[in-house]
């Protein structure tokens, strides 16, 4: 397994290579190459490549993308004292399909994150958090003040600095 985490490209239902398939699929398609096919993006090294969307992070099937594609590398712009650095390879596709859905997992964002367990890289909650930051989605600031008062602290660094992109952005 590539060092930086099993929740990679290489083992994603999303990549056309495995077929519909998870978990370093058996019957992958050598002959096909890696291809992500909810963002039409090929995939050239696909086991340090990741997004939101893989099964580990999702276990239910979401085709519509959540944050950017990240890939490993300490030699980029990462803390190097992260074990498992990643940096934004592709942004994430902005359009209003993908608001609304982000809009739509931050509304229930806590049952969303009690399915993401995986250990390595920015887990969903704070991704999601992040994107509507980044995008500046002004219908996310009501949501966002509300887990940035969350008294278990559990977004509320990554709301914050979500909510000073939006305001910063007037």
């Amino acid at each position: 397994m590539p060092n930086g985490g099993s929740d990679c490209c290489g083992t994603c239902w999303f990549n056309r290579k495995n077929r519909g398939e998870r978990d370093w699929p058996k019957h992958a398609d050598s002959s096909e190459p890696d291809h992500c096919a909810i963002r039409d993006l090929a995939i050239k090294d696909p086991f340090y490549t990741y997004c939101a969307n893989h099964p580990h992070r999702r276990p239910e099937r979401d085709p519509i993308p959540i944050g950017p594609v990240t890939r490993h590398g300490g030699w980029k712009e990462d803390d190097p004292g992260y074990e498992y650095p990643r940096y934004v390879w592709k942004p994430s596709p902005d359009n209003e399909e993908v608001r609304q859905h982000l809009l739509s997992v931050l509304d229930s964002i806590f049952e969303h994150m009690l399915d993401d367990e995986y250990p390595i890289g920015n887990p969903l909650g704070a991704m999601v958090v992040w994107q509507l930051g980044e995008f500046r989605e002004r219908r996310a600031v009501e949501r966002l003040t509300e887990l940035s008062e969350d008294r278990l602290g559990r977004l509320v660094d990554a709301a914050n600095e979500a909510l000073a992109k939006i305001r910063d952005s007037d």
